[in-house]
């Protein structure tokens, strides 16, 4: 296997996983397009960086809600939020059961264009203004497009953001919520895979992890900020670009 296959996948997940363009989705294009090595169990592996930016940047969050999980107080905020995320996990994992023996059909380039096509459609639906709080049948229903999320083409940040924006809920919750339910969801997919990683070469593994962690760190920050200036819906006419191209190359 390349190293320079490995760098290339990795920068791909490095910047598509954190700007609403599908990671997944962008590479599948990348591996049917231009041959590149790999497969989906290195796609996976590539998820613990992302796994590892989620906990350096959200820190401070993540120890705020795990902690409020003990308290077992209601009125506590952090609390409910923490019990959200549990919730929108159940409706994702029932959600990736019922996808996963089908991923593989759904990695075509017959498919992705309806993937990217959705993308398009939820990110445009971010230009909705929210602000409430989260509560359960919002978590139920930002867990339930995580888990359609998992099809490549549909952009997980993109999609459950969205979500949450069509839920009502304010910018800098729906944010929060967005990423650190995907702890979980990620956390889970990388260990359903783990038993595959072993065959792969480690050089080609750590070229993979190295650069997409480091882009994944600085394109986070530019999400952020695209987000909350509320211009994050200009991704979806890339997203809809790259579905009308998929069409024709179809």
């Amino acid at each position: 296997m390349k190293l320079i296959d490995a760098f290339i996948l990795g920068a791909v997940q490095g910047i598509a996983e954190w700007l609403p363009v599908s990671s997944s989705g962008h590479l599948a294009v990348f591996h049917h397009l231009f041959g590149l090595e790999g497969n989906i169990s290195f796609d996976v592996f590539l998820h613990l960086s992302s796994l590892c930016v989620i906990l350096i940047f959200f820190r401070r969050d993540i120890f705020k809600v795990a902690g409020a999980l003990f308290t077992w107080n209601k009125k506590n905020y952090d609390f409910r939020v923490a019990v959200y995320i549990i919730c929108a996990t159940a409706v994702t994992v029932a959600a990736g059961l019922l996808l996963k023996p089908h991923i593989e059909l759904f990695s075509t380039l017959k498919f992705l264009p309806f993937a990217f096509l959705l993308t398009s459609l939820l990110l445009f639906a971010s230009l909705r203004r929210g602000s409430g709080e989260l509560d359960a049948k919002k978590a139920f229903f930002i867990g339930l497009i995580q888990g359609i999320a998992l099809l490549p083409g549909v952009s997980r940040s993109g999609a459950t953001i969205s979500a949450g924006k069509i839920a009502g809920i304010k910018n800098e919750e729906v944010f929060r919520f967005s990423f650190l339910m995907a702890i979980p969801a990620i956390a889970g997919a990388i260990v359903y895979e783990m038993k595959d990683f072993s065959t792969l070469p480690l050089g080609f593994l750590l070229t993979g992890f190295i650069t997409s962690f480091v882009l994944g760190l600085c394109f986070l920050y530019v999400l952020k900020r695209v987000f909350l200036s509320g211009r994050m819906y200009l991704f979806g006419f890339y997203t809809l670009a790259l579905s009308i191209l998929l069409f024709i190359a179809g």
